[in-house]
C-alpha cells in the first residue's frame, strides 16, 4: 500500500495492485508528458502532467466506485475494474498528448489504440495478470460495453471532472471550479447516460458551464491551438530528413515491444527538435520553424468564427483567397471542428420520486445550454500574417 499526496485530492491510497503499475516505467512516462499539451505557452504555471490526473481519475473512480458498490449498483469485481480502468485510461497518450496524435490519426491509431496495445504487450498485462484482473473487461469498459463505461468515458465520467478541476487550478482560469462532493453524491449512472437528482441539479449546471468555458478559454484557446498545429506540421517535416521520429504506427508498437515506449514522451521530441537543429540533412525550412517553435513565433490566427449552430463555412474560399494574393499554401493553417458540449438525450432528472427527460425538467439552464460549440479558425504563419490580415481586411 502507498499513499500519494495530490494537490487537488489530497492523498490517494493504492493497493498493491496499484503500486506495481504506477511503479512501472510505461506509467512513469506520463510524468514527462504535460496534461494540456503547449498550453503553458499561453499560461506559464500548465505544466501538471498526464501522471496526475491519471491518479486523480483513479481517485475519482474510486470515489464513485465505492458508491456505487455500497447502493448495490456493482460488485467487487466490477469496483476493482473502474478502479484500475480509471488509473490506466491515459497510459497510451502521445508525447504532447493531442498534439501529436493528430499526426498519426490519420494512420489509424490514437491513444485509445496505443492504450490497448500496450496492456496486450507490456509488462502491465503480466501485472494484471499477476492479480487476477481480466484485461478484457478493462477493455470492454473502455470501449462503452457495459455500465461503468460510463464512468470513465461518458457524459459526466471522471476522466473530464479531474481535468477541469486540474487544469482550471494550474492555468489560473477560474472556470473549472466544481461542486465535487455535490455533484458525486446527487448523480447515478446507467448505460445510457446519467440521472441526476434534482437537488444538485446546480452542480450538474456547473459542470457542463465549465466545460463550455474551459474549451473556450484552454483547451481551444487560439494561440494554444495554434502551437498545437505548428507542433504537428514540424514534426511531419522532422519525419522526412531528422532521427528520433517515430514516423510509423508500427515503428511505435515496436517500441512497446522493445520496452522503450516509456522513454517517448515529451523531452524526448524537445530533444530531436534540438538534433535536428544540428544535423546536416534537415532542411532549412524545418530548421526555421524549429526556432520559431521554440521562440514563440508560433502560426497568428487570420480569421475566426466561433459559434453554437451549424453554418456555412469559408475556409477554402479564405484559403483560396490568400494563396492567389501570395500567401504560401503550406503556410496556412484552416481549422474547423465541432465540439460536443452536452447530450440532452442522455440526461434524465429525479424529480419528486419520478424520473424525467431533461426536457421535460423547466427549472434548469441545461436546457438553454449549446449542445455544440463550433470553431472555424485560419492561421498563417508568422512571417505572413500581417500581409494575411490586410487582404482579409
Amino acid at each position: 500500500m502507498k499513499k500519494i499526496f495530490d494537490e487537488v485530492h489530497g492523498y490517494i491510497t493504492l493497493g498493491d495492485l496499484e503500486t506495481e503499475i504506477v511503479d512501472t516505467a510505461e506509467f512513469q512516462r506520463l510524468r514527462r508528458i504535460k496534461q494540456t499539451s503547449l498550453a503553458y505557452i499561453v499560461y506559464p504555471g500548465a505544466t501538471h502532467s498526464r501522471f496526475s490526473h491519471s491518479l486523480g481519475t483513479f481517485f475519482l473512480a474510486s470515489k464513485l466506485g465505492e458508491k456505487m458498490r455500497n447502493e448495490g449498483e456493482i460488485s467487487d469485481d466490477e469496483f476493482s475494474s473502474l478502479k484500475i480502468a480509471g488509473l490506466l485510461h491515459d497510459i497510451g497518450q502521445f508525447p504532447f498528448s493531442h498534439a501529436l496524435e493528430g499526426y498519426y490519426l490519420s494512420m489509424g491509431i490514437g491513444n485509445k489504440e496505443l492504450r490497448d496495445y500496450i496492456l496486450e504487450n507490456s509488462i502491465i498485462k503480466d501485472i494484471l495478470n499477476k492479480y487476477g484482473v481480466n484485461i478484457s473487461k478493462i477493455q470492454d469498459l473502455y470501449r462503452g460495453k457495459n455500465l461503468l463505461s460510463s464512468v470513465i468515458d461518458g457524459e459526466v465520467d471522471v476522466d473530464r471532472i479531474d481535468y477541469l478541476i486540474r487544469d482550471s487550478r494550474h492555468t489560473g482560469v477560474q472556470l473549472g471550479k466544481l461542486d465535487l462532493d455535490r455533484l458525486i453524491d446527487t448523480i447515478h449512472y446507467r448505460e445510457d447516460g446519467v440521472l441526476a437528482e434534482d437537488k444538485g441539479i446546480i452542480s450538474l449546471e456547473n459542470f457542463y458551464i465549465s466545460r463550455l468555458h474551459m474549451y473556450q478559454a484552454v483547451y481551444y484557446h487560439k494561440t494554444i491551438l495554434g502551437f498545437e498545429l505548428f507542433l504537428r506540421k514540424i514534426y511531419s517535416k522532422m519525419s522526412e530528413s531528422c532521427q528520433g521520429i517515430l514516423s510509423s504506427p508500427q515503428a511505435v508498437k515496436d517500441m512497446v515491444n522493445e520496452e522503450l515506449l516509456a522513454y517517448w514522451d515529451d523531452n524526448w521530441i524537445i530533444s530531436s527538435m534540438y538534433n535536428c537543429l544540428l544535423s546536416d540533412s534537415a532542411s532549412s525550412d524545418v530548421i526555421e520553424q524549429i526556432r520559431n517553435f521554440m521562440d514563440r513565433r508560433g502560426p497568428k490566427v487570420v480569421y475566426e468564427e466561433i459559434s453554437y449552430r451549424d453554418e456555412q463555412e469559408f475556409l477554402g474560399d479564405i484559403r483560396n483567397k490568400l494563396v492567389r494574393l501570395g500567401i504560401p499554401e503550406n503556410s496556412i493553417y484552416p481549422f474547423e471542428e465541432k465540439i460536443a458540449v452536452i447530450d440532452k438525450g442522455k440526461i434524465r432528472i429525479l424529480s419528486k420520486g419520478k424520473e424525467k427527460r431533461l426536457k421535460e425538467f423547466s427549472s434548469t439552464l441545461l436546457n438553454e445550454m449549446p449542445d455544440n460549440i463550433i470553431i472555424r479558425r485560419v492561421y498563417v504563419d508568422y512571417e505572413y500574417s500581417k500581409r494575411a490580415r490586410e487582404i482579409l481586411e
